[in-house]
């Protein structure tokens, strides 16, 4: 769950962003920033690191992005004046929902114990459907545990065709 400090922050860079016509800029460098903090555990050493000075902070997460933009240089700039780059994480995610919501996009998770491919994603994607989203956006997570099989998240539903969870109905049948 987000900070209202990091809510109040992505509304108005959201806001800033739309305003000046940056938004997909914008929209790409916290995809980016997500997409840092859920896959690379350096990235969040860097972020909680009480070490490392905020303006090294800033230049790491600046060049790890793609694009330099310079609403999210100073929006780093904010941050680090405020003490608060902690929050970047969670100010992208709030970013990315607010995009979504006022572009109706909505978000689907396949959960699966190895990564899926392209072809496999677009397969995925043509099967959910959700009534007035202009597109949906697909989040594959990794999780082990699964052993195989998928689990897939959307619109409030759960489909659940894991082999974890297949077991779970087998043993469940022999029991009773």
């Amino acid at each position: 769950m987000q900070s209202r400090a990091a809510i109040r922050y992505a509304k108005a860079i959201y806001e800033i962003a739309d305003e000046e016509n940056f938004i997909k800029e914008i929209f790409n460098d916290m995809i980016r920033i997500n997409m840092l903090n859920r896959d690379s555990s350096d990235f969040k050493n860097l972020l909680s690191n009480s070490i490392i000075d905020n303006f090294d902070k800033k230049k790491a997460i600046l060049s790890l992005l793609e694009k330099k933009n310079s609403i999210t240089e100073k929006l780093l700039d904010l941050l680090i004046h405020n003490k608060r780059v902690a929050i970047i994480t969670d100010i992208a995610s709030c970013f990315i929902q607010l995009y979504n919501k006022n572009n109706n996009i909505k978000e689907a998770i396949v959960i699966t114990a190895s990564p899926i491919d392209k072809d496999l994603e677009k397969k995925i994607l043509s099967q959910i459907k959700i009534p007035a989203a202009k597109s949906i956006t697909l989040t594959n997570l990794i999780d082990s545990s699964i052993i195989g099989g998928f689990i897939i998240r959307y619109d409030g539903k759960e489909y659940n065709a894991s082999i974890k969870q297949n077991l779970k109905n087998l043993k469940t049948e022999l029991i009773n």
